[in-house]
């Protein structure tokens, strides 16, 4: 029976690769999209699963993918200065070319930063979904793959971790709900009932905002690890991961042998034991889900919380590089980035691998080495004359001595020229005022040559908006990055003044102005120099002395800065988390977010 089955599913397997390799270099989006997506649920059912995560980082953002190679096509037959540079995005977007299969997929990697991890969330396959127009109204409970990849080369002593994939089941509490997705929109839809106490709709849509992501919280449990990125001191990572192995390698396992500890549950316990604000009873679950031995299970659950546990202060103090989160388009919508214990981590989101690597490519010798100069910064205030409180905000950022050269309009509707001009000519475009400013513009943004990391403080400046039919959702934050932005600061919904206008503030303020810099050589390294590995010993019961090791830790230096080639930077994704403490109410600080690269200032 089991052989009739893997033969069925490799037949289907077959025949899905082949009408893959039909569609061209132009493929349909939401086709392509659904064809990947079922070929890997496929391929994780026959274990296959290097190649089932190929397929589902396939499944993301077709249709922008052809946008953007339309766009860096139209580039290289209008200039000739930059086309080396184009031709590079558009080998790293286009549908062919050299990085096809799962060692294609392992070039890309390889190619991006070593500091910098994603983490992809991907809704599962639904059969139901070929062929009706979307209904975002639909409340069937899918569960979600997580896919974690590491960055940099598998050489690099720093990155030993290969991709993998874990599959979280939909909650079944037996309550009957609705999906997250669902519920997020419903607690949203009440914005558009007239009512005159619009403060207090806000309220109630706030708490169920906050409902709805501790839910969120309860069903990713242990499995919120994925999530976390890497630490910024090697030396601790180093130790953590020493810790677990010495508690592997003590162990005697029965009946299951060594194959039981593969590399992808090593990665994982590694994971784990580095994320100390997760519960004894989440790591368990996630443990006793890795091994079929559940005595070696038991036992590896409680020396994941004994590391934890003796490095607590370490890990919690410690810094931890940026995870760019790829986010399926119909799991946009959740705030994965207000968890709980993921409120301190920098994120950023792309809806691709394709497009976060074409779009490092394009920034990899500027931005990315040279960080932003927030000195050049164009900005449009309250261009509708309607938001009176805009005007404190102005009067503020006035007298900072970062902003004394900046330019822009203020209580005056810009031209469309000035708007283009503002996003070409300079470092940073703020916008402050309704939406996401578009309405100024008498062309599309992407047909620009942008340059600008933009922030749009608006309502819904970073939603994605359903165009009917079955055709992909879309986003003016899409747009910008499409057309060159490093980056897009912006909101996932409707939000009030009060609070964006605090986070305005406070972002533009500790990411222009603020984030104390240091460098090396003023003894921030020093915590860590007395740390010698060799003092991690196996033994029987406490491999190592846990708590030397905790000493070595203890004081570790932490500020809002990220080091960069040797120089402290102001991290953008850093002062985004500063700026959503400021929000009185939980919706508002919930859609604020950041889609494109992690960027600093300079």
């Amino acid at each position: 029976m089991d052989q009739t089955i893997t033969l069925d599913v490799r037949d289907k397997c077959q025949e899905l690769r082949e009408i893959l390799s039909c569609l061209g270099c132009e493929p349909s989006g939401p086709f392509y999209k659904t064809t990947h997506k079922h070929l890997a649920q496929l391929l994780f059912k026959s274990s296959d699963e290097l190649e089932a995560i190929f397929h589902l980082s396939e499944s993301h953002g077709a249709t922008l993918r052809n946008k953007m190679v339309d766009h860096l096509k139209r580039r290289l037959r209008e200039q000739k200065t930059d086309a080396a540079t184009i031709q590079s995005m558009l080998e790293r977007v286009q549908f062919e070319g050299s990085f096809i299969g799962f060692s294609g997929l392992q070039q890309r990697l390889a190619e991006l930063p070593k500091e910098w991890t994603a983490v992809q969330v991907t809704l599962e396959w639904d059969p139901l979904s070929r062929f009706p127009c979307r209904n975002e109204n639909v409340n069937r409970g899918l569960g979600m793959y997580v896919t974690r990849f590491a960055f940099g080369s598998l050489s690099e002593k720093v990155n030993d971790e290969k991709p993998f994939t874990t599959f979280l089941p939909p909650l079944d509490d037996g309550e009957d709900r609705l999906t997250f997705m669902a519920a997020i929109r419903n607690c949203l839809s009440k914005f558009e009932q007239r009512s005159d106490d619009r403060r207090r709709i806000h309220e109630e849509c706030s708490l169920g905002i906050e409902a709805i992501v501790n839910e969120m919280q309860m069903w990713l449990g242990g499995w919120l690890c994925l999530f976390m990125g890497r630490l910024v001191s090697e030396k601790l990572e180093l130790a953590v991961k020493t810790a677990i192995d010495s508690f592997v390698s003590s162990y005697k396992m029965k009946d299951t042998g060594d194959q039981d500890m593969t590399e992808k549950a090593r990665n994982i316990l590694y994971l784990l034991a580095s994320c100390p604000s997760l519960s004894s009873s989440e790591v368990k679950t996630v443990v006793s889900s890795l091994f079929k031995d559940q005595k070696f299970a038991s036992y590896m659950s409680q020396n994941v919380c004994n590391v934890m546990s003796n490095f607590s202060t370490a890990l919690h103090r410690a810094e931890r590089h940026p995870v760019i989160l790829l986010v399926d388009e119909e799991l946009d919508i959740l705030p994965f980035e207000v968890i709980s214990p993921l409120q301190d981590q920098s994120f950023t989101r792309m809806p691709s691998i394709h497009l976060l690597h074409a779009l490092y490519y394009c920034h990899k010798e500027s931005v990315i080495k040279k960080g932003i100069n927030t000195k050049n910064c164009f900005y449009v205030i309250n261009p509708a004359k309607n938001l009176p409180n805009l005007e404190k905000l102005f009067e503020t950022m006035s007298t900072w001595p970062v902003a004394q050269n900046w330019k822009g309009v203020y209580n005056t509707a810009p031209t469309s020229e000035q708007f283009l001009s503002g996003l070409q000519d300079n470092d940073l475009f703020v916008y402050c005022g309704h939406g996401g400013g578009n309405q100024y513009l008498t062309k599309s943004v992407d047909t620009a040559r942008n340059k600008a990391v933009v922030f749009l403080f608006g309502c819904s400046s970073s939603s994605l908006n359903h165009l009917g039919g079955r055709v992909e959702m879309t986003s003016l934050s899409y747009n910008y990055l499409i057309s060159g932005s490093p980056c897009v600061v912006g909101m996932l919904w409707q939000v009030l003044d009060v609070d964006i206008n605090s986070m305005t503030k406070e972002l533009l303020r500790s990411w222009c102005s603020g984030g104390r810099s240091y460098d090396s050589t003023d003894g921030s390294d020093r915590d860590f120099k007395s740390l010698d590995s060799n003092r991690i010993k196996s033994g029987q019961k406490v491999p190592y002395n846990l708590d030397s090791l905790e000493n070595d830790f203890k004081n570790v230096n932490i500020n809002s800065t990220q080091i960069i080639g040797g120089k402290s930077s102001p991290d953008l994704c850093k002062a985004v988390c500063l700026s959503r403490k400021l929000a009185l109410r939980f919706l508002n600080k919930a859609a604020l977010v950041i889609r494109g690269l992690p960027v600093n200032a300079m």
